[in-house]
């Protein structure tokens, strides 16, 4: 898919309580783990992403220089902006992405009353079905 319909397809909840910029640095981040942005490609301008996106350039500027302080993407004077040339750059968004997940899951079990143990019993449960 081109980087273009792929970014058309990214969903932005104006509604949430979770800020626009770190829905895009959200995005971007899942873009990168599932391979649809390539380490060192290069991504749209802030402008070009603002207007696709219809959000305001600011945001979208805060976006990217948090992903750039971060160590998503980095800027090249005149050329624009790109995915980081790291290899460890997609295992280690992975590995936060999945510790947010559990960290959230946990919290969502143990505030309905499931104890560990219960939780370990449903996943092992679901585990074995896939």
């Amino acid at each position: 898919m081109e980087q273009a319909q792929q970014i058309r397809a990214w969903r932005l909840n104006f509604d949430s309580s979770a800020p626009i910029y770190s829905q895009i640095i959200a995005n971007f981040a899942r873009a990168i783990v599932r391979e649809e942005l390539r380490i060192g490609e290069r991504i749209p301008s802030i402008r070009d992403l603002a207007t696709e996106l219809k959000v305001n350039t600011n945001t979208v500027a805060r976006a990217y220089q948090e992903m750039e302080r971060d160590g998503l993407i980095y800027s090249q004077r005149g050329t624009g902006y790109f995915v980081m040339e790291s290899n460890e750059l997609r295992a280690t968004l992975k590995e936060q992405m999945l510790s947010k997940a559990v960290e959230a899951f946990f919290a969502e079990m143990h505030s309905l009353g499931f104890t560990n143990s219960e939780i370990k019993e449903i996943i092992v449960k679901e585990a074995d079905k896939s």
